[in-house]
């Protein structure tokens, strides 16, 4: 059995106390401290010099961002080559397709321009669900082809479209895909 000494229970900082130090001491203590650190660092900068730097507009100073001039991380197009996108991965889609198989897919959506549009997030859920559906509808037979790989892409990218109530899918890519 544990035997409790409630002396030392009412009492903690005994130790402390028959040094000749109250709570109230050790309070304050703390208290000055925390004043004597706050004023010191108050006067440390109190002498600091304060240096003011003026740039004309049409310089540039390092690390600042530039505005978007056409080229993605400093790489200027060929001829010909667009720019491409906001690039957004979807979660990935584990689903029964017809035939009694599965297929397990992992996509990304590119759109026309570099920002992703708000109306996208406003609209992730109908757009998830719309995909879940048309994935549901497809053969095995058909996506195991390039064309039919395609045909898929086409079909997502138009049904995401239809889902924004506007053309804004550029591209819509694989990164998994998988039919058992």
């Amino acid at each position: 059995m544990i035997e409790r000494n409630d002396r030392n229970m009412k009492r903690p900082f005994e130790g402390i106390l028959a040094a000749g130090r109250s709570t109230k001491s050790l309070a304050a203590s703390g208290i000055g401290a925390l004043l004597l650190l706050a004023g010191a660092s108050t006067a440390h900068t109190e002498g600091a010099k304060v240096e003011t730097v003026s740039v004309d507009a049409d310089e540039s100073v390092e690390g600042e961002q530039k505005p978007f001039d056409g080229r993605r991380d400093g790489v200027e197009l060929d001829e010909g080559e667009e720019m491409m996108g906001a690039i957004v991965p979807l979660d990935t889609f584990v689903l029964n397709i017809s035939g009694g198989k599965y297929i397990r897919v992992q996509m990304q959506i590119e759109f026309d321009s570099p920002d992703v549009p708000k109306r996208f997030y406003s609209r992730a859920v109908p757009i998830r669900d719309s995909i879940i559906t048309y994935l549901t509808e497809q053969k095995a037979e058909d996506l195991q082809t390039t064309k039919g790989k395609d045909e898929l892409r086409q079909g997502l990218r138009k049904l995401v479209n239809e889902q924004l109530k506007k053309d804004l899918v550029r591209r819509v890519y694989f990164t998994q895909f998988v039919i058992q």
